[in-house]
């Protein structure tokens, strides 16, 4: 089989892969990405994406491997928000959040190292936020770390709660949309499912 390398440190990502039984290599990229601004933030997600699988395909030259690279923004009215660097910042946008639609963008990009195909692609979702009091903020703050996640925020565990509805693909918030990924395979001319291994499911 041959390998599959995920260019990104995201560890959900990873999980995601190995949930479904794609056995692959993490290996961080070390490309600065460009930030939201100017650009929509879909163009944005979608050449970080690529450009993180563009630096892993020149690393792994002529090793055959497949390549996904990805890249995950979060978006709540006009303003574009990253990932948090501490406690305040994310208490910050919790207040943002309250009781206001959040939209996901990830950008996905597939690379066959064998053929030198390539396809990218963006998905979105929507995800609708309870409103809080301060109180309620000041409890899920501890709950939420560590903050390595665009929006400083998980819709898994006690981040569960914090969310009132999801319009879109689940796994497109977690970091990784697995519909669009299988498209991606294929517009790479590859099919997803050649990569699963069964004995790992």
């Amino acid at each position: 089989m041959r390998g599959v390398i995920l260019a990104s440190a995201s560890q959900r990502r990873s999980e995601i892969l190995a949930s479904c039984g794609i056995v692959h290599v993490a290996v961080p990229s070390e490309i600065e990405e460009i930030p939201g601004g100017k650009r929509p933030i879909s163009e944005v997600v979608e050449i970080n994406a690529v450009r993180k699988a563009e630096a892993a395909q020149k690393a792994r030259k002529g090793s055959g491997d497949v390549i996904i690279g990805a890249d995950t923004l979060v978006m709540c009215g006009d303003a574009v928000i990253g990932k948090p660097t501490g406690e305040e910042e994310v208490r910050a946008m919790l207040r943002t959040f309250s009781g206001r639609a959040i939209f996901v963008y990830t950008g996905i990009c597939v690379i066959d190292t064998s053929s030198g195909r390539e396809a990218a692609g963006v998905d979105k979702s929507e995800i609708i936020a309870r409103r809080l009091s301060e109180g309620d903020a000041d409890k899920y703050l501890p709950l939420l770390g560590p903050y390595d996640k665009a929006g400083g925020f998980s819709v898994e565990g006690a981040g569960a709660m914090l969310f009132d509805d999801i319009r879109g693909s689940y796994f497109n918030i977690l970091g990784l949309s697995l519909v669009r990924l299988k498209e991606l395979f294929e517009r790479a001319g590859l099919d997803i499912l050649d990569f699963i291994d069964k004995d790992k499911l």
